[in-house]
């Protein structure tokens, strides 16, 4: 008898739907071919499986002692698959969460380094706000949190402290004028697209900004954000370390904020535990490398 794995798998999915149907609509075929499978199983063991009856169908003995038997063995043998194909993933994957903001600027060129050192290496990314990158982290759904300090408060992640990130605010500057410093005051005033709660950026700005403040749109998207900005809905304040290209091609300029601490310290948080798996470790340290270089041009 050939493929007995395909054989008994099919046996065990009617046994325990205790349809032959059910079995079909699982294994993607018709009810006719898990029949035949069925009946090819049989005729090796030499013994009924099943007895069909109006209602359905029911284990024989033999098929009950065969059913609880397969079922312990290929929940080992699937274990054992799956133990496998986790320590393989550790090596070939990186799941990395991020807020926004990092994502436009910082993640790029890690990735980019990332795949360059590591060809095999596959990234996984996933944007959210910073609680739900802590969450990811948290809960295994990711390898990496980028993040901001302030959204830490857990001691099941270990933290790593990049830099700290300034920030500026972009908008449109009429023709022939030049971008020069804004004051708080003189930015409260603008019209401002700002990201939802419970964004960190959001209660940086509540905090720093004197109020009421002038909101004409919410948005958590960074190039949905200048893109508002460049359509003259307001003024968006994001990191000062975002690339050219995404600034000068919407016609947007970049000003400094003068008198006030907007910025933000940047860390990257993985769950806490052992030696980091071999593809963790790496995208630690090209993290680390770019980090240093985005603290260099924010300056």
């Amino acid at each position: 008898m050939h493929d007995k794995d395909r054989l008994l798998r099919t046996f065990l999915l009617a046994a325990q739907g205790g349809s032959l149907q059910k079995a079909a609509d699982k294994l993607g075929l018709t009810q006719p071919a898990v029949s035949k499978q069925i009946s090819a199983l049989e005729s090796f063991l030499e013994c009924a499986l099943f007895t069909r009856h109006g209602r359905g169908m029911a284990l024989t003995p033999p098929g009950q002692r065969l059913a609880q038997s397969v079922a312990e063995q290929f929940a080992l043998l699937d274990a054992a698959l799956d133990t496998v194909r986790s320590a393989a993933d550790a090596v070939r994957y990186v799941r990395i969460a991020s807020v926004n903001t990092l994502a436009a600027y910082l993640l790029p060129p890690v990735v980019a380094a990332l795949r360059q050192a590591h060809p095999a290496l596959v990234v996984r990314l996933d944007t959210a706000s910073s609680p739900d990158v802590v969450d990811q982290v948290v809960r295994g759904h990711a390898d990496l949190g980028m993040v901001y300090d302030l959204a830490v408060n857990t001691d099941a992640v270990q933290v790593q402290r990049l830099y700290h990130e300034e920030m500026c605010a972009y908008g449109l500057l009429p023709p022939g004028a030049q971008a020069v410093p804004l004051t708080v005051a003189a930015l409260a005033q603008r019209p401002l697209i700002v990201p939802p709660r419970p964004y960190a950026l959001r209660r940086v700005i509540e905090r720093e900004l004197p109020g009421p403040l002038a909101i004409a749109a919410e948005c958590s998207s960074v190039s949905a954000s200048l893109d508002l900005a460049a359509a003259g809905v307001g003024m968006v304040i994001l990191p000062g370390a975002l690339p050219e290209l995404a600034v000068a091609p919407r016609g947007l300029a970049r000003f400094a904020i003068a008198d006030a601490d907007l910025g933000r310290q940047v860390v990257v948080i993985h769950r806490a535990g052992p030696q980091p798996p071999q593809a963790l470790a790496a995208a630690l340290q090209v993290i680390g490398q770019f980090a240093a270089r985005a603290a260099w041009r924010a300056q």
